[in-house]
């Protein structure tokens, strides 16, 4: 038995329901609808599960439908629709790929999302370009809570959903000119008017305003507004000072033809006025998306635009939308596109059936693999739908629940094994990330730590061998003998070799024991104590004594500086005649530990 094509479409203000068969025209064989109240949907989403269960169970009652699956449509300006490039690959490869890069693809957490992607096209460059083989690919992405509220609500009003749909490509389905892509995809002579760039759909509902832009039946733009005819029914109301159902039931006589008694065309030339300012913000709005698929860098001329929806049916409309974009608008005709079964209506009734016809017939469409299709139902809820079609022989039955009888307690008792080991673990890998966590926060004092010992052992090297050159050069001027004259004195101080550094500090985390706790050590450096001061060094002097007597005796002095040791003279001889005769001389000391200042004490005090 062929599988029934059904399409439910929840709009703002009534649910609509449409059942085709497939074919070339496909047939319209049942088309229903009933009202929703006013706050039942928000923005495309449901705001009140009880009330859209209600009409869903009121409309199924209505066709006498059994349980069986629907296409339901979204339409809210919270669903993602992006197209990316990506190379050819296998469709389990494209939805890995497409999960892994979500994350950069699209604003919603991948952990809250439910993705479905269709290809649109695979472009195969020349063989002697280099380039490889890529594919356009459509990424639509849903908060999965909106989607599973929307499909609880409809499932408990009795039906069965077996795919969730987006409303523009659904439309796209229902209105793009079946002619014109059948001639595309067999290389056939297409008619100018129908195929030479691409055709914008725009329907305007209730609380949203669903746009798609097409070539030949493949989407190229989709985008859903958050304002619909729902803005124009309440500023009817707030300037006639109406309930909003009696605005709404107004706003739907705007386009009566005068001839009504005084005071009602009174009213309906208020109402139109007062919808004049919200009406030129939403096809501004229009105007604006629009203009943003004309401006990518590969979007076809823009041939005209099909206006669909409730709202749509506004007089004037599609002129003031028309003037707006500069190519033609015109209002939908899906009556044109599809064959008409029984449905009930009397002819006189089929063309206020017109607005309302696309988004169902198209949804319906989609589950006979018509057009570009997406579902965006939950992976589980789709195992779970599986799994409720399986029958299950009664003996079957009974003899699994012997089996399972016998292994319950065996499976308790290792589920209990488990679970304790399971907690085991957690706490270890619990205690393990709190150690880590505690090192990486230590980290910054101990790099800090680092450097101040590393300055510490610095200074410390610099003071060991700081000479108090004012003492000794004090000292040596006291001893110095009478008749003795220094004509130059110069000290060098060799560096000592350089002392090992301290060990770097380090944090060491216990946990070689599951059961215990963790055990945390921060080791943090220590000033040394000072090093006994190694000098080597040497000064050299330049004079002249009176004679040699004197230059003994003034070696004999330098011997009783503390700061020098070891005076050795390197060279004397006289000089000079008469009363000016003098001994000129070169010598050379070694720079005594009593040299060494005390800024090192100083400086160890300091820091303790």
């Amino acid at each position: 038995m062929a599988r029934r094509l059904i399409g439910l479409d929840i709009g703002t203000n009534a649910v609509t329901i449409a059942e085709v068969t497939a074919g070339t025209p496909p047939r319209l064989d049942m088309f229903a609808q009933v009202a929703l109240p006013r706050e039942a949907m928000r923005e495309g989403e449901v705001a009140d599960e009880a009330a859209v269960t209600e009409a869903v169970a009121r409309l199924r009652a209505e066709v006498g439908l059994k349980k069986v699956p629907v296409r339901v449509g979204i339409a809210s300006p919270r669903v993602v629709v992006r197209q990316v490039e990506m190379p050819v690959m296998t469709r389990d490869e494209l939805m890995s790929a497409l999960q892994f890069q979500a994350a950069d693809l699209i604003p919603i957490p991948i952990e809250d999302a439910v993705l479905d992607f269709a290809i649109l096209s695979t472009s195969n460059p020349a063989p002697d370009s280099g380039a490889e083989p890529t594919m356009q690919v459509l990424l639509v992405a849903a908060y999965e809570a909106t989607v599973a509220r929307l499909v609880s609500a409809v499932e408990a009003g009795g039906l069965e959903v077996g795919a969730v749909d987006l409303i523009p490509l659904a439309l796209t389905r229902a209105l793009a000119h079946p002619a014109a892509v059948m001639a595309h995809a067999g290389g056939g002579s297409i008619a100018v008017d129908d195929a030479i760039g691409a055709e914008g759909i725009v329907s305007f509902g209730g609380g949203v305003t669903a746009i798609a832009v097409h070539e030949l039946g493949v989407p190229r733009f989709v985008r859903v507004l958050g304002t619909g005819g729902r803005e124009l029914t309440d500023a009817i109301a707030s300037e006639l000072d109406l309930p909003p159902e009696t605005a709404e039931a107004l706003k739907r006589q705007l386009g009566a033809a005068p001839g009504a008694e005084p005071r009602h065309e009174e009213l309906i030339a208020r109402a139109r006025g007062s919808i004049e300012r919200p009406l030129s913000v939403l096809l501004d709005e229009v105007r604006s998306s629009i203009d943003y698929y004309r401006n990518q860098p590969d979007s076809s001329p823009l041939a005209r635009i099909v206006a669909t929806g409730g709202a749509a049916q506004l007089p004037g409309l599609t002129d003031r939308l028309s003037a707006l974009v500069g190519v033609p608008v015109e209002d939908a005709r899906p009556r044109e596109l599809v064959a008409l079964g029984d449905i009930g209506f009397a002819d006189e009734e089929l063309p206020r059936l017109d607005p309302y016809l696309p988004a169902a017939v198209g949804l319906a469409l989609g589950g006979g693999g018509v057009g570009t299709v997406i579902n965006l139902l939950p992976r589980r809820q789709r195992s779970s739908g599986v799994a409720k079609r399986v029958q299950i022989p009664p003996k079957v039955l009974a003899a699994g629940a012997v089996v399972v009888v016998g292994l319950g307690g065996l499976t308790f008792l290792t589920h209990q094994s488990l679970s304790s080991a399971k907690s085991k673990n957690k706490a270890t890998q619990e205690q393990i990330a709190r150690a880590t966590s505690e090192m990486a926060a230590l980290q910054p004092i101990l790099d800090r730590e680092a450097q101040i010992s590393s300055l510490q052992t610095s200074v410390q090297g610099q003071l060991t061998t700081d000479v108090a050159w004012q003492t000794m050069v004090k000292r040596i001027a006291a001893n110095l003998p009478a008749g003795v004259t220094l004509t130059s004195f110069s000290g060098q101080v060799t560096p000592p070799a350089p002392v090992a550094a301290a060990p770097l500090p380090t944090a060491s985390s216990d946990t070689s024991s599951a059961s215990s706790s963790t055990a945390t050590t921060t080791t943090l450096p220590v000033p040394a104590a000072p090093a006994a001061p190694v000098l080597a060094g040497t000064i050299t002097f330049a004079g002249a004594a009176k004679d040699y007597p004197t230059l003994a005796a003034w070696i004999d002095a330098m011997g009783k500086v503390p700061e020098i040791s070891d005076v050795y003279v390197t060279s004397a001889q006289e000089a000079g005649e008469g009363s000016a005769k003098n001994v000129t001389f070169s010598a050379v000391a070694v720079i005594a530990p009593g040299a060494v200042s005390h800024r090192i004490q100083q400086y160890t005090k300091a820091g303790s």
